[in-house]
């Protein structure tokens, strides 16, 4: 069965965020945006490195960019969450951002890693299955895959995560179709499940499929978006290494 969304979000990844360079650390992202957790991440080269929440560094394809990243917070704005913690900031994170683009600076594919955890003042977690999920360096990882219309999903959720990389990457003067395809990687980042980490894989899904949503949704075999994801899957894989963590 295909799996298929108009929306980037889901309960696991509903946490977004991102940190930018210090001075002293050498990266290579254009603007410079202060960040409590400076100290602890930072991207040299096409090299993410984070020493807290989780200890991990991960090497990013040379076919990618850094372009840079920003930080996030998450208000508590859906019905899972009960009256008392209703309209509250209640998780935040880092998101950094890694494109690879053409001459005129049309976005064919993303890679962003995603560092989030709930606050403190709260006692909610991530509670998803991990027992199945395989070994990625020392880390388990749930994946799945999504095809959708990222800039309807950003037009009805302007503060999620996707809308906030749109105009982020827009502002750098970046151009981005408005259908994608992903495989995202999920794992937790502290053993008190309060803290995950998600990488992104996105393409855009006409440049990489000559078909539009709507065609890949109705006018194709199961088959044939089985091997469309398996195939995405797979690439996914190979754009990035985690070298420790």
């Amino acid at each position: 069965m295909r799996n298929i969304s108009i929306s980037i979000l889901c309960f696991v990844s509903i946490c977004f965020g991102c940190i930018t360079k210090t001075k002293d650390k050498k990266n290579i992202a254009a603007g410079e945006n202060s960040s409590k957790m400076a100290e602890t991440r930072w991207v040299v080269g096409n090299r993410l490195i984070s020493k807290k929440d989780p200890t991990i560094e991960i090497e990013v394809s040379d076919n990618f960019q850094y372009v840079g990243s920003f930080e996030f917070e998450i208000q508590a704005l859906t019905d899972e969450y009960s009256k008392e913690a209703k309209g509250k900031t209640i998780a935040a994170g880092d998101r950094f951002v890694f494109v690879d683009s053409d001459e005129k600076r049309a976005v064919k594919k993303m890679f962003i890693v995603q560092l989030e955890g709930f606050l403190d003042n709260n006692e909610f977690i991530y509670n998803y299955d991990l027992d199945n999920a395989p070994y990625i360096g020392d880390n388990k990882y749930r994946n799945n895959t999504w095809f959708y219309n990222s800039k309807k999903a950003a037009l009805k959720n302007p503060n999620d995560e996707g809308a906030l990389t749109r105009k982020f990457l827009i502002e750098k003067g970046y151009r981005i179709a408005d259908e994608f395809m992903m495989s995202r990687f999920v794992g937790l980042a502290s053993a008190d499940r309060k803290k995950e980490i998600i990488i992104f894989y996105i393409e855009m899904l006409q440049d990489n499929t000559k078909l539009n949503l709507e065609e890949f949704q109705n006018n194709i075999s199961e088959d044939e978006a089985a091997r469309i994801e398996q195939s995405l899957i797979e690439r996914s894989k190979k754009s990035f290494k985690i070298v420790s963590g």
